[in-house]
Parts: structure tokens; sequence; C-alpha cells
């Protein structure tokens, strides 16, 4: 049995605006650097063994700063970045509801199949973001492994978990402690940290 730490990136500008950002890649502000800090800090204890992250700039700050604190080795992997978010990404959220409707800017969290023009829907960021998994624990010895990436891919990873739901939406900054079989690609949540702050937007 492996343990996977997820978590998500610090706050960017896109997210202190409600923007939405998708795979653009936007970095981190200096809010995020300090909630990877913390992130750091509250992971400290449980004997991560590696980081492997998304590598869009938000995530990969994020999951370098932990990497930094804990001395471990950072290992980046382009399947765990955001869902594509399409014709929506850069657009304030109550903006992308006006233009394509607000069922569909929201549904998307709930429906795997639903996506955003050009967009990508969940279902396949699921199957990118745990075949990335699977690979990485194939090829490495790692039995605690830290991940870092973002709200869609964690939702994705928590629906997973959590077939029957609630999934919540992940503030900037929560981590999420889950065990998993590689044999059968098997995840079980065993701990939920949501830091205080408004929900996240991709």
């Amino acid at each position: 049995m492996h343990h996977l730490f997820l978590f998500r990136h610090g706050e960017t500008d896109w997210n202190h605006e409600r923007r939405l950002q998708g795979q653009t890649d936007i970095p981190l502000n200096a809010t995020g650097r300090m909630q990877a800090a913390d992130l750091a800090g509250r992971l400290a204890s449980y004997g991560l063994e590696a980081i492997l992250t998304s590598d869009l700039s938000r995530a990969l700050e994020t999951g370098r700063i932990v990497a930094d604190a804990l001395a471990l080795p950072l290992h980046p992997e382009p399947d765990l970045r955001e869902a594509s978010l399409g014709d929506a990404e850069g657009m304030l959220i109550e903006d992308a509801k006006a233009r394509f409707g607000a069922e569909l800017v929201e549904g998307r969290v709930a429906d795997d199949r639903l996506q955003l023009p050009h967009g990508e829907p969940g279902l396949e960021v699921r199957a990118r973001a745990l075949a990335a998994v699977a690979r990485f624990v194939a090829a490495h010895p790692y039995r605690r492994i830290g991940i870092s990436t973002h709200s869609g891919v964690l939702r994705q990873f928590l629906k997973h978990a959590l077939p029957e739901g609630p999934i919540p939406r992940s503030r900037n900054g929560a981590h999420y402690v889950m065990e998993y079989e590689p044999a059968s690609g098997r995840l079980v949540l065993m701990e939920d940290v949501e830091p205080a702050g408004k929900p996240g937007i991709e």
C-alpha cells in the first residue's frame, strides 16, 4: 500500500480575481508562496519521500517550495496539469457564466462529461492523472508521495476515491491524504485538510 499526499497549489493573481485559469500558466503571487510555505510545515510530519508535480508554474513552484523545505526530490509531470477550460480560460467566472451559461460553467464540477467549448471533460482529466500516478509508482520505490496539482485534478482524484460524493472545492493550499493500491488503482481518502478561505477557482 502507498500513501499519496495530494495538495493544491498556492494562490495566483487570477485565483484572487476569480478568473478561470485552466492550463494558462499563471505564477504564484506573494500570498501563494506563503501558503506553500505553510503547506510545507503541515506536511513535515508525514514522512514524505518525493514530490510529484504538475509542470504548470503555480503547482511546480508550490511543489518546489515543499520539496526544498523537506529536502525531497521533485518530479514534474505534465499529465497532472489542470483541466483545459478551452474558450473560458482567462475569463472572470461571472463573465464565463454569462457567455456559456451558469449550468455549463457550474455543471462541469459535478458532471464528468460536460466540457466548456474546446475544453476537456473531467473523465479525461481523471484518466490522465491516475495514469501519471501509476507510471510514477511503477518506476520508483517511494511509498509516501506528495502530489502538487490543481483543484480540477484534485476533484477527479476525490471523485475516484468517493464515487458517491459529495466532493469539496479545494482551497489554495488544501491537502488530502489517500491510501493508494497500485494493482487496482483504488484510492481511499484518509484525511482532508482545508485551510480557511474561499473555495478555489481553477
